[in-house]
């Protein structure tokens, strides 16, 4: 089985319509003020208006209330909502995902009634606040950096990221640092169910060498 791809930090729409023809599982974009690379729904609803379904849409978000994703995520037309920075308070997730789909009422998406879930995890910082929350569709490992929380480059520790699969009862992406160069040895190490990744496919913060986007995909997909 193919490990599933997702291209994060996407900042524009020539850059969606050239990582979109390269036929990655899916397409990212932050909603975060403080970061590089950060989007508008709006915008992203306008750029990913003909992007195949076979791509899903992703939006990352930074300690954001249930209602506000809600609205960001139907207005930006998303598929799957990952969550950073929310691992202290898994404890009232039932809280949280009732608000998140009473928010899917109130800012309904044509055909779409709710939203995939993906909980982020730094594994030298939070992993024992993992798992109490039944309600996410996947985790997220990323290597932790106290000044952003995600889209920084450095490495996860793999030996750690392995274990976390080989334990986990959900889908598993890896994240941090993930390079063309390094993504085939981090598949052949950790086993995850997908791939991650943002800086290490860019010219710049927010702009995408589409040259390493072939590469990274075709890395993942050669395997």
């Amino acid at each position: 089985m193919k490990p599933f791809v997702k291209i994060c930090g996407l900042c524009s729409a020539e850059d969606v319509a050239a990582v979109a023809a390269r036929q990655p599982d899916a397409i990212g974009f932050v909603f975060w003020p403080k970061s590089k690379r950060n989007v508008a729904a709006a915008e992203v609803a306008d750029w990913t208006r003909a992007l195949p379904s076979s791509i899903a849409k992703v939006g990352v978000f930074v300690d954001d209330s249930a209602e506000e994703i809600a609205r960001t995520a139907a207005t930006a037309g998303l598929d799957v909502i990952q969550l950073h920075g929310f691992s202290n308070d898994w404890k009232n997730c039932e809280t949280f995902f009732q608000s998140l789909e009473k928010g899917a009422e109130n800012f309904p998406i044509i055909g779409k009634r709710s939203w995939k879930v993906w909980q982020v995890v730094h594994l030298t910082k939070d992993e024992t606040a993992v798992g109490p929350c039944d309600r996410v569709d996947a985790f997220l490992l990323d290597s932790y950096s106290a000044e952003s929380p995600g889209g920084t480059g450095r490495v996860c520790d793999w030996v750690a990221a392995r274990e976390f699969v080989e334990r986990s009862k959900k889908p598993v992406l890896l994240a941090g640092g993930l390079t063309p160069e390094n993504v085939g040895e981090a598949l052949r190490q950790v086993h995850p169910w997908g791939v991650d990744v943002s800086s290490g496919v860019e010219i710049a913060p927010g702009k995408k060498d589409i040259r390493k986007v072939t590469s990274f995909i075709e890395q993942c997909r050669s395997l």
